[in-house]
């Protein structure tokens, strides 16, 4: 089988750091020791490079715990630890779901969705913990007409991490009513999350050194794709910062310039 490049600048070869979260997560959650963590990393990311070499593989950004960032964050795990029930979609490792476990919420009601189930598993390696989370994982096609049927209604918080600008708008629309078919209709359901964006004006597809049409969002293109939502009416805060990483040493020229960002946002049901 063919290797996957490792010659790009979204592959960084060593992770010359251990950010401060991921460090106290493998001690304190997974019980490894500090001296061992780094070796740990990199062997579990270049397993899951030959599955698919994303640059959140390559570059380590599955180390920022990005749901943890998030101005609504600490609503949102009140809301957890009090029993709500809350879906990762576009999990990857699940580590977002770890650190909500990590921080108190009870792993009961979280669901951890992507498409790939090798990053599940591989997710199981990385935290050491199948035995003990009691997270439930599926993988599905956000597109398909019976996605995640058997959560339809049930679920009151949905985060997406680096997934809706991987879409363009339409789509992003079409995921938005599949949404809505999972969150609970009643005020205060709740989806954030973070993706690409601009400064400028948004609604852009840019390319990447991937040769990816990424979506980049502003703040009046994330209001606008949540005023399309069939069902409910929604109150949207956003906010754009650095689109930086603790693990990176190569910088984000390649992803688009220093003009890219990263946002912030939520879509909270009224």
């Amino acid at each position: 089988m063919k290797k996957a490049p490792r010659d790009v600048a979204w592959y960084q070869a060593t992770l010359n750091r251990v950010p401060d979260t991921a460090q106290q997560m493998f001690r304190d959650y997974s019980g490894i020791p500090d001296d061992k963590v780094l070796e740990h990393i990199h062997r579990i990311r270049d397993q899951a490079w030959e599955i698919l070499p994303y640059p959140c593989i390559g570059v380590f950004r599955f180390l920022d715990f990005p749901a943890c960032l998030s101005p609504i964050y600490p609503e949102v795990l009140a809301r957890v630890s009090d029993g709500e029930t809350f879906l990762d979609l576009g999990c990857c490792f699940g580590q977002d779901i770890r650190k909500l476990v990590q921080d108190g919420a009870p792993s009961d009601n979280i669901i951890g969705v992507d498409t790939e189930a090798r990053f599940i598993d591989l997710g199981y390696e990385l935290f050491d913990d199948r035995n003990k989370l009691k997270a439930r994982f599926e993988t599905g096609d956000v597109f398909a007409e019976d996605f995640l049927s058997k959560y339809r209604g049930k679920v009151d918080i949905i985060f997406l991490g680096s997934f809706l600008h991987l879409f363009t708008f339409d789509q992003q629309v079409a995921i938005v009513a599949q949404l809505e078919k999972l969150l609970r209709p009643v005020p205060g359901s709740l989806v954030f999350g973070r993706h690409m964006a601009i400064e400028e004006k948004g609604g852009t597809l840019r390319r990447n050194a991937l040769g990816w049409d990424l979506y980049h969002h502003s703040s009046d293109t994330i209001s606008l794709l949540w005023e399309k939502a069939p069902e409910g009416k929604y109150r949207v805060e956003s906010a754009l910062v650095p689109y930086a990483s603790e693990g990176w040493d190569n910088g984000v020229n390649w992803q688009g310039g220093n003009d890219v960002r990263q946002q912030y946002f939520s879509a909270k049901r009224l």
